[in-house]
């Protein structure tokens, strides 16, 4: 003999918070899983052929959010307290002609990269976006983004249209 159970609203057993919710077509929400999505508040300055760390500083501005309050502003970490698997995304643009790359580290270790290679006389400015899924503890592990130059003079990363910005989530 089959079992059904019919809920639409799981709970915590401790707060009475609303952990999931099912509707009557079968989508399934959870209101607080891990999610973040920050942006440069500014330009940010790339010297010519140095790896340098995005700062990814706001969180907070239209379309900006981090459930979970787990990415810092202020040494542009993202270090979820939830273990599992997350999948990450990061972007840069610069304001110029250049080679551009972007890394995602984990731990400070290079996971994920992409780069674009520009030739003389491209008429376009780069935009150059990575992303991988990373098992992270939930309590320790941490990502971060690097990004790099080759274009001769410092370039300005652009913060119009979040064209530069970092997001992830957790998969499970």
């Amino acid at each position: 003999m089959a079992s059904i159970l019919k809920v639409n609203t799981i709970q915590d057993a401790t707060n009475s918070n609303t952990a999931m919710t099912i509707d009557s077509s079968g989508v399934v929400t959870t209101p607080t899983r891990p999610v973040f999505r920050v942006k440069l508040s500014s330009a940010q300055t790339l010297a010519n052929s140095t790896d340098t760390i995005i700062q990814y500083n706001d969180k907070t501005s239209s379309e900006l959010f981090d459930i979970g309050g787990y990415f810092n502003t202020s040494n542009y970490r993202y270090v979820p307290q939830v273990a599992g698997y997350y999948c990450f995304t990061a972007t840069i643009f610069v304001d110029a002609e250049a080679s551009i790359g972007v890394v995602i580290r984990k731990n400070g270790t290079d996971e994920y990269q992409n780069r674009h290679n520009a030739e003389s006389g491209d008429s376009f400015y780069p935009q150059v976006q990575v992303s991988g899924i990373l098992n992270m503890n939930g309590s320790s592990d941490y990502v971060d983004v690097r990004g790099v130059h080759v274009g001769g003079s410092n370039k300005d990363l652009s913060v119009d249209r979040h064209q530069s910005s970092f997001f992830g989530y957790l998969l499970g």
